[in-house]
This record gives C-alpha cells, sequence and structure tokens, in this order.
C-alpha cells in the first residue's frame, strides 16, 4: 500500500510514470557506514513513507525509527530527510 504522501508525490512529479521500488546495496562497514537497519530504515525514507508507517512496516516503534533517521542524517550530513535519500541515491547506497 503506497503512502498519502507517495501518491501525491508521484501525481505531481512523475509525469505519467510509475517509479519502480526503491532497492539498497550493502556496502563495507567502516564506522560511518550505514548499519543493515539503518538501510532498510532510509529505503522506506526514500519511498516517503513517515516515521510511523515506517515503524509499522518494520514492527519497531517510532521512537527506534526517529533514531535510525537522525542517525542516517548525520552519517551522510543531510539536513533533512529529503536530502538523505537523494544523497543516498547518488552515492549508490539506494537505487531505483
Amino acid at each position: 500500500m503506497q503512502s498519502p504522501f507517495h501518491e501525491r508525490t508521484v501525481t505531481r512529479f512523475s509525469f505519467g510514470a510509475r517509479p519502480s521500488p526503491v532497492a539498497f546495496y550493502p556496502v563495507a562497514h567502516d564506522p560511518e557506514t550505514l548499519s543493515d537497519r539503518e538501510l532498510e530504515v532510509l529505503k522506506h525514507v526514500a519511498e516517503g513513507l513517515s516515521n510511523k508507517e515506517i515503524a509499522s512496516v518494520l514492527a519497531i516503534s517510532t521512537h527506534t525509527v526517529a533514531r535510525h533517521v537522525t542517525n542516517i542524517m548525520r552519517k551522510l550530513d543531510a539536513a533533512n530527510r529529503a536530502q538523505a535519500a537523494t544523497t543516498a541515491l547518488r552515492s549508490g547506497l539506494l537505487a531505483l
């Protein structure tokens, strides 16, 4: 099920094309590399899901999701969720 945000975004910016699901590719672990769980959360952030929706999908608390999002933004040096998703797509952490 697509989130309302996702539907609005697709309708507004896709020009009729439906986006393919976002996939993630694990990378070698170093101190600032995202954990596997952070990559899962980031994939859902890039899909436009809210913290509550991500928590439901991953069966974790919204507080845990918020903590993961904070860590992701810090590690990617992103000011917000959209910038984190864009940085991940451009760097190859996520793929469309």
